[in-house]
């Protein structure tokens, strides 16, 4: 991770002080520039008239701290050693395509008309009270109080402490824009969303105890992404085929309402990171993304039917608390669309961590949850599955079922003894035995045929009869299955 370098600090320029005009101000900064002084240094100045540095190339570093600019600021296609506008007020700042070779520091620096009025970004279908964006911009039409689109940062970008209170929709837009070190945003604010659409920063987003109406990173390529430490969204926060290095982390974080939802479908990250410090909001889209290990919290999971997995890959799931394979494939079926495929996953999760009884029990909580969607008669021979076999999965259950049906006609049949056929037999009588090859639908062992019930004893022996092709049938359809599945 970069380290955060400080702005080399010169002497106040002479000449310049309380409120002056925009015109003079860049006048100044024009007349000094390669004089040999290392940084145009202004503070505390009242900057009346729109000032403008736009398709400029300034050769030495140029700091405006703790000013107040009475009309939007244009750095539009500026190119400069270095940059910061920190602790100033700002109504506005449209910096498109600007190029700052080092830092570009604006920590405490405040944007936007003051009005603080939450503007989250919500789903463009959502109906409810939060600001609906688009997902594509017209980036022409776009709005925005702090416009850095298709900047170039070659050191960090520092935005510390940051506040936008802004009538837009968009607090901060940002698509395509290069960091070559880190953005550093701890304790930003802002009430509507950031666009970073597309961006690439070549070490960590760090967004620790940030407050923001929601974030746009579709796209967005970085070394790690720290969301986290009371990081708090009142909307929508995109991720979607992002790729990230490092980690991605959401510890302790608050995606809160109207729109707090986490959208990371196609996300590529070696660690995942969404022990929450409260359940969301919204919805936490997982779909079709690949990460090697996911670190969540029971506590914390989505409620029924906000959560989407089918197609989601992981090596590994960690968590604080050791959870229960139930309550983990309670975990699956919160999300109302899930398939195999997802049950599948978690199965060769628990097989890459060695237990084999977890994984058997997921894949009989898949057959369960597939022939709830079956036709009625699919739906009957699935409980039946179960109930005798577990649908292959507890072939114990077989075992026992056998046993049982043998030990019922035994007691009867002890009690019960048919008449040999023909009269005579010369097989001793042992109603056991007898039971036994009434229940194997294929083999015989000599004293079904032996033997003729009749009344009572002619039904208990159809039954048993029935009971042993019904057993035989749901063991080899189980068989097959998890053969075939498996």
């Amino acid at each position: 991770m970069s380290r955060i370098r400080g702005t080399r600090r010169t002497r106040r320029a002479a000449g310049l002080s309380g409120t002056v005009d925009a015109a003079t101000l860049s006048g100044a900064i024009a007349a000094r520039d390669g004089d040999g002084e290392a940084a145009h240094h202004y503070e505390g100045l009242r900057v009346t008239g729109p000032f403008r540095l736009d398709h400029r190339r300034i050769g030495t570093a140029v700091a405006l701290v703790d000013c107040v600019f009475e009309e939007p600021v244009d750095l539009t296609e500026l190119t400069v050693p270095s940059l910061d506008l920190s602790g100033s007020t700002l109504p506005a700042l449209h910096a498109d395509r600007m190029i700052v070779d080092g830092e570009l520091r604006l920590v405490g620096t405040r944007f936007g008309d003051g009005t603080d009025e939450a503007r989250p970004m919500t789903d463009p279908s959502d109906s409810g009270t939060g600001r609906r964006a688009p997902r594509r911009l017209q980036e022409g039409s776009a709005t925005g109080a702090v416009r850095l689109a298709d900047v170039r940062v070659g050191g960090n970008l520092v935005v510390e402490r940051l506040t936008v209170a802004d009538s837009g929709a968009w607090s901060l837009l940002a698509p395509r824009l290069t960091v070559e070190g880190s953005v550093h945003g701890r304790d930003l604010t802002a009430n509507g969303a950031l666009y970073l659409r597309d961006a690439r920063v070549t070490y960590a987003v760090n967004l620790h105890a940030a407050d923001i109406g929601g974030i746009d990173a579709t796209g967005l390529a970085c070394g790690g992404f720290y969301a986290d430490w009371g990081f708090r969204s009142t909307g929508q926060v995109l991720l979607r085929a992002a790729e990230v290095a490092g980690v991605v982390t959401f510890h302790d974080s608050v995606l809160s309402g109207p729109a707090g939802s986490l959208l990371c479908g196609r996300l590529r990250v070696p660690r995942l990171r969404l022990d929450l410090r409260q359940r969301p909001a919204g919805r936490v889209v997982l779909q079709d993304a690949t990460v090697d290990v996911l670190v969540d919290s029971e506590s914390t999971w989505p409620a029924p039917g906000a959560l989407s997995l089918e197609g989601f890959v992981y090596q590994r799931l960690e968590t604080d608390r050791p959870v229960d394979v139930r309550a983990r494939i309670g975990w699956l079926t919160r999300d109302s669309r899930v398939g195999a495929r997802a049950f599948e996953q978690l199965a060769k999760s628990y097989e890459g961590g060695g237990d084999e009884r977890s994984a058997r029990a997921v894949r009989h909580a898949r057959e369960r949850h597939l022939s709830r969607n079956d036709r009625l008669s699919g739906r009957l021979w699935g409980i039946l599955q179960d109930v005798l076999f577990g649908y292959g999965y507890a072939p114990r259950r077989a075992l026992v079922w056998l046993l049982s049906l043998v030990a019922v006609g035994s007691v009867w049949f002890a009690s019960h003894q048919p008449r040999p056929v023909g009269g005579d037999t010369k097989r001793g009588w042992d109603p056991v035995l007898y039971s036994l090859d009434l229940l194997i639908p294929v083999a015989s062992l000599g004293h079904r045929g032996a033997w003729d019930p009749s009344g009572a004893s002619k039904a208990v022996a159809l039954f048993l009869v029935v009971s042993g092709w019904i057993l035989a049938t749901a063991v080899v359809a189980g068989a097959r299955r998890v053969l075939g599945r498996g």
